[in-house]
Parts: structure tokens; sequence; C-alpha cells
């Protein structure tokens, strides 16, 4: 059986998947209502997971990351 990390993981892998069929084909008038309605029930399945998962996680922001949940700047790097 594959981890709670896994699982989130697969299901944001599957979204990410079919959003990016879903802006293709919505941009080419290609997307039909039912399609638009299996979109939107597996981004709220997703929605749910990740708070589920949320509640599962220790408390606090992970060290080196910022509350948008991107990387905080290293210092001394000269992308940053």
């Amino acid at each position: 059986m594959s981890s709670p990390h896994a699982e989130i993981a697969i299901l944001a892998r599957r979204c990410e998947w079919l959003m990016s069929d879903a802006a293709f084909a919505l941009g080419w008038r290609r997307y039909s209502p039912a399609q638009c309605r299996d979109a939107a029930a597996a981004l709220e399945e997703f929605a749910t997971a990740l708070r589920q998962h949320a509640e599962t996680l220790p408390a606090g922001e992970l060290p080196g990351h910022e509350p948008n949940g991107r990387a905080a700047p290293v210092e001394g790097d000269s992308d940053a």
C-alpha cells in the first residue's frame, strides 16, 4: 500500500494532466459541458483530499519555506 504522501502526489499529478488537456481543449472550444463538470469534480476531489492531508501534517511551516509555499530565497543565491 502506498503512503498518504504518495497518494496525494498521484492525485496532484492526475489533476495536472487533466488541467493541461482542459486548457488546450478549452482554448479550441472543444471541451464539452460534461467534460467541464468532470474536471470540476476531479478538482473538488483533489481539494478535499489536500485539505484532509494538510490536517495530518505537523503544525507550522516547513523550514526554508515562506507562508505562500514557495522556497525562501537563499542568501548569496544570485537568482534570488
